[in-house]
Formats: C-alpha cells, sequence, structure tokens
C-alpha cells in the first residue's frame, strides 16, 4: 500500500496521495497550487500514474492543482456535481466509485460546510475534507453551506462508519494527523454529546472572519484550479480555462458569498431602465452599448475583481470580453445574471418603475418584425417577405458573431434610458 499524507503550512491543508502497489496507479485528493513541485517530485520518484484529482469542495482557503496537475500528467479531474463548478472532467454523486489499479474508492456526499461537500472512503480511512476535523468541523456560513446538512452528514452518515476507521481531515491547525471515528464521536467539541439544536446554533454563531483567499480562490477553483505555471519559473497563478473558453464565472450564489467580503465591483451591464427597475445592492451600472473599458481602466487597477451581471448572462459575457481584451486581468461573469440571483432568493432592490428586460424586448421586436413580413407578403405585396427574410438573417448574423445590433438600437430608446 501507498499512502502520504503531505502538508501545505500556508493554509494548514493536508493533501493525500494513494497508489496501488502493483499497477502504480494513484490519485491525489486536495491538491495545492504552491505544492505543485512537490507532488510532481513525489509522483515522478515512485513511478506513479496519476489517474484521478479528487477534490472535497470548492475551497476557499488556497487554489487547488487539480488543472495544473491534469496538464503535467494526464490525469482526471472530479468534484461533487453540487460544487456548480466548471473546469473539471468528472461531476461526481455519492455513491460513485473511483477506480485506480485494483484499488477503489467511495465517495461520500456529505453537503453541509459547503452544498457540494464530498468524503472520500479508501479501506480502513476516510478522507473528510472539511466535513470532520480533528475535534471539530467546518464552517457553514458561506457557499450554500447548513448547519442542519451539516450535522446529518456527520452523524447520519460518517458516525456510521466503523469506530476504528481513520479520519485523515483537509485541515489541522494544530499539528494533529489523524483521528479515528470512534475518537470524534466521543471527543468531538462540536458534535460529542451534542444535540442537534445545540450543534445548529454552535455553528451559527461562530461569528469566524472570512478566509483571506476566497475573492480569489473560489472562483478559480470553479474553473478547476491554476494552470501549470510558466516553465521559466515565473508564479503567477493564472485561472483555468478551457480552450476556447477563456472567461471565468461565478454562480450567484457564490457571488453572494464573495460579495460579504467588500472587495469586488458588481457592473451591471443592462440598460439604465432596467437597472432602475430592479438591480443588486452595491452594483455600478455601466450599461453595455456605453461600455468605455478605458474609462473603467481609468477608474478600477488592471487587477481590480470586476464581476459583470446583466438579466441573464448574455450581455455580462460579451461585456467581460471587452474588459479582457482592454487589459483587465481578474474580470468573472455572472452565470445567469440577475434571473439566477431572484431564482436563489437572494435580495434586491426593485424600483417603481417596470422596464421589460433588453432581451425580451429583443424577442418581441423581431418575432413583431417577422410576423408584419410575412403578412405584408402575403397580403400587400411579395416583397413584404424580405423584412422576415431580413430578421432571421440578422438572428443567424447575431449568434454567429456573439453581437446583437437589435439590442444595440433598442437600448438606446427612452424607456431604457431612465435613471436611477
Amino acid at each position: 500500500m501507498f499512502f502520504r499524507q503531505l502538508f501545505d503550512p500556508a493554509s494548514s491543508t493536508y493533501t493525500y496521495l494513494i497508489a496501488d502497489d502493483e499497477t502504480h496507479e494513484a490519485v491525489i485528493i486536495d491538491p495545492v497550487i504552491e505544492q505543485l513541485d512537490r507532488d510532481l517530485k513525489l509522483i515522478r520518484e515512485h513511478g506513479l500514474t496519476l489517474m484521478y484529482v479528487l477534490e472535497t469542495h470548492v475551497h476557499a482557503d488556497h487554489i487547488t492543482a487539480s488543472r495544473a496537475l491534469k496538464q503535467a500528467t494526464g490525469a482526471q479531474t472530479a468534484v461533487s456535481s453540487d460544487c456548480n463548478a466548471q473546469g473539471y472532467d468528472r461531476m461526481l454523486e455519492g455513491g460513485n466509485v473511483i477506480l485506480f489499479g485494483r484499488e477503489d474508492i467511495l465517495v461520500m456526499a456529505t453537503p453541509g460546510h459547503t452544498s457540494g461537500s464530498v468524503c472520500y472512503l479508501w479501506r480502513d480511512r476516510v478522507f473528510t475534507g472539511d466535513t470532520l476535523l480533528i475535534g471539530g468541523c467546518g464552517r457553514t456560513d458561506f457557499q450554500n453551506g447548513s448547519a442542519e446538512s451539516l450535522w446529518m452528514s456527520i452523524v447520519e452518515n460518517l458516525f456510521r462508519l466503523d469506530e476504528q476507521v481513520l479520519v485523515y481531515p483537509g485541515h489541522d491547525y494544530k499539528g494533529r494527523r489523524v483521528s479515528t471515528i470512534g475518537e470524534e464521536k466521543q471527543f468531538n467539541a462540536r458534535v460529542a454529546g451534542k444535540t442537534r439544536e445545540e450543534f445548529i446554533e454552535i455553528m451559527n454563531n461562530l461569528n469566524l472572519p472570512l478566509p483571506k483567499r476566497l475573492q480569489e480562490a473560489v472562483p478559480a477553483n470553479l474553473a478547476g484550479g491554476a494552470r501549470l505555471p510558466d516553465p521559466h519559473g515565473a508564479r503567477q497563478m493564472q485561472v483555468a480555462r478551457e480552450p476556447g473558453n477563456s472567461l471565468r464565472s461565478v454562480a450567484a450564489q457564490q457571488l453572494a458569498t464573495l460579495s460579504a467580503s467588500g472587495s469586488l465591483h458588481l457592473l451591471d451591464v443592462r440598460t439604465p431602465g432596467e437597472f432602475a427597475s430592479l438591480r443588486i445592492a452595491g452594483s455600478i451600472n455601466v450599461p453595455f452599448d456605453r461600455l468605455d473599458p478605458a474609462a473603467l481602466l481609468a477608474r478600477f487597477a488592471a487587477d481590480a475583481p470586476l464581476y459583470c451581471m446583466c438579466q441573464t448572462g448574455t450581455r455580462s459575457q460579451l461585456a467581460a470580453d471587452r474588459l479582457r481584451a482592454a487589459g483587465f486581468s481578474n474580470v468573472v461573469h455572472v452565470d445567469g445574471g440577475t434571473n439566477a440571483w431572484i431564482a436563489a432568493g437572494l435580495s434586491v432592490i426593485r424600483g417603481e418603475r417596470k422596464v421589460i428586460s433588453l432581451e425580451r424586448q429583443v424577442r418581441i421586436a423581431a418575432g413583431l418584425l417577422s410576423v408584419l413580413g410575412v403578412i405584408a407578403g402575403a397580403l400587400i405585396h411579395p416583397a413584404g417577405y424580405a423584412l422576415s427574410a431580413l430578421i432571421g438573417a440578422g438572428l443567424v448574423f447575431a449568434g454567429v458573431t456573439n453581437s446583437c445590433g437589435m439590442s444595440t438600437v433598442l437600448a438606446r430608446l427612452p424607456w431604457n434610458q431612465a435613471h436611477v
């Protein structure tokens, strides 16, 4: 049996490397980008073939080395499907089995610390990430965390394992390396001897500061982690991107968590009318049709965290692309826009005036003009059909070029120019 427990002092993160003795196929759990050279050296020295890079959740205190290890070794990366992450090869569900050599690892769904937290059961040991720590457990106050879910994951899931199963946590801040299920059932300060209600009360009143690296770590890890460092030694940690899809994105719930740190700028690129009708507290209206990257560069630093939002995510992607091309290095677009924000039950500021979204205005206008073209062609003159054909050609052009001239025109109409 090949097993190594590795440690990153800066984040107090444990990384685990496991390999099959016969085939030398291996998996690594929760790697840290700053320890990439160490991990690759260990893999090479022992002649291992890395098959999987496994994450216990989307980390907020360090950037994962998942993507960099994939680039260097060809391994597949994996994370829970409930993390809503995009930059991974395999989306895991509870009950899945990871096979490597003659070994297998069982995926245990254990939400609570985050909605997508999982644990990995291998032989006589379980790798618990932040779900169960030695003498404690992970916090539940961001990334869709839930104290009630965490109680169920620990008491109704992990604590049903054999008491001799070894507990290998994702972190420890006191130099402790391993515990057992039996010890945690008896001595864990957050859980042992506590009722469900007492546990929830404890977790809801921890009042911990947000992780220092949350602002950079969560978006990076949602996208798969950091790229392989520059071969000439430059250690810039760039967010991993799929070929042809260089744009970073974040879900509405993740944005809500990040906004709590107060260190990002939320640019709402909808029209002033849409913004006046409904907006998110703290957002800045920068209408897409007036977007001036040069002016924003004079207002914000090139590495300032800029988050672009619209109603559905279409205009925000275009805006983010333009800002990146202009030199901004830390631009993210919000998946699903204000629609996703509202669907997640997050609060908004509503104005007295109601304005139909620009996306709906475009659909209405295109549909109306197409119908008028058909009517004109059938009742007045065949040349009327040209209007419908023109609208169809415009829609095709908009899809191919990822632009929309009609939305630009509609954005300048009076009802879309109302200010807050």
